[in-house]
């Protein structure tokens, strides 16, 4: 029974979801007589058909996305702590930024929806006295927060704190899949950051690894490797080790990519239209009013959601540069010829750019995040000149 309800409710949450952003499309043509409701309007459409979007993602490749969950906690690809390099406090360290980032995330974007109806009911009390519009030149649709077609009876006060009631619950549905979809995907990043960071670790101390496990001193010390068949083969063993837990992660990396490129292409997008409607709507309406703060909770979250993607993608660019230096600390001077050779061809791979791209058409970066902002200025000048 408990599990019915849960269905039920899970039924009439997205329903109200698909509604929402049905009704957003409806009233699009009314939107066009306002330049400041237009430019928000297309960001929130945006932002709707993007959770559509990864609503479908997440359904139709959850499969995938648990397959590269396991490769990544595969335990063939986990090392023991040796002195400083300690992979298994990296790997906490990076579980906890992903809690604290997946908390910060579901709470932010579900207050959307909640400072929109909060503004929108000071608003409605403040304007209208009495429980009907008559006398007052106005609608309910005047006092949304985002523009929607109703489909519910509007006429009196109470029918307008229903709709937005209504609005909520749709705001709920798209605030959820986009937090679960973002908070997956960037937990996936900084997870393979994380992994590359301890590749980086094993290749740093790739001899003093092999030293303890054959059961020789640290101070050991050999004019060629190749005098000690031992050390050699725990050497080479354990450097092809590495690199085949490096081309795994690179595989990974293709994998994410063909999977999230264009959804978060949709995305920036929509952040260059909601960021630059914001700042023009900003503009006009008086500080410190309820919808100047509901504007900046929800331009927060836009700017949160673009930049969690950028910087963990930026951080996976960075651990990948750290490849090349890595291996040449990896001490490697007295080493075998096919230990080198193996080291120079990992050295040739490692000098193309690993990143994840927006689209196909550009890296994902901070340098991305900072140009969609200033994209974002860009439009907003256009906005106030209109």
């Amino acid at each position: 029974m408990i599990r019915l309800f849960y269905f039920l409710y899970v039924a009439i949450l997205f329903s109200c979801g698909f509604v929402i952003a049905i009704c957003e499309c409806m009233i699009f043509k009314e939107s066009i007589k306002k330049i400041s409701t237009f430019a928000s309007q297309i960001g929130m459409i945006l932002t709707h058909f993007a959770g559509i979007v990864k609503l479908c993602l997440l359904t139709f490749g959850h499969g995938k996305l648990l397959r590269l969950i396991q490769v990544l906690e595969d335990k063939k690809y986990q090392y023991e702590s040796l002195g400083e390099s300690k992979p298994g406090v990296m790997l906490q360290e990076g579980m906890k930024i992903y809690n604290i980032t997946t908390y910060s995330v579901f709470v932010l974007y579900g207050f959307v929806g909640i400072s929109g109806h909060i503004s929108s009911l000071i608003n409605l009390n403040l304007e209208i006295q009495g429980d009907t519009f008559e006398g007052t030149n106005k609608t309910c649709y005047d006092f949304l927060p985002y523009m929607f077609y109703i489909p519910l009876p509007h006429q009196l006060k109470w029918q307008c704190e229903l709709a937005l009631t209504f609005m909520d619950i749709g705001f709920a549905m798209h605030a959820s899949v986009i937090a679960v979809h973002d908070t997956l995907f960037s937990g996936l990043l900084n997870y393979l950051k994380t992994q590359l960071l301890i590749v980086c670790e094993v290749f740093k101390t790739l001899r003093v690894r092999c030293l303890k496990n054959i059961g020789l001193p640290k101070d050991y010390i050999i004019m060629h490797d190749t005098d000690n068949p031992v050390l050699e083969r725990e050497l080479y063993r354990l450097l092809t080790h590495a690199t085949e837990h490096l081309k795994i992660l690179l595989r990974i990396r293709e994998d994410l990519e063909y999977m999230f490129t264009y959804v978060i292409l949709i995305q920036a997008i929509a952040s260059l239209f909601i960021i630059s409607s914001c700042l023009y709507v900003g503009y006009i309406v008086p500080f410190g009013s309820p919808e100047m703060i509901a504007l900046m909770e929800f331009s927060l979250c836009i700017i949160i959601q673009l930049s969690l993607v950028c910087w963990f993608g930026n951080e996976i660019t960075r651990a990948s540069e750290m490849i090349r230096t890595s291996l040449f600390e990896s001490d490697w001077f007295s080493c075998s010829p096919r230990f080198k050779q193996a080291m120079i061809l990992t050295f040739i791979r490692m000098q193309r750019p690993v990143y994840l791209s927006i689209g196909k058409f550009s890296p994902l970066t901070l340098a991305t995040l900072v140009a969609i902002c200033r994209g974002s200025f860009s439009y907003f000048a256009v906005f106030k000149s209109v």
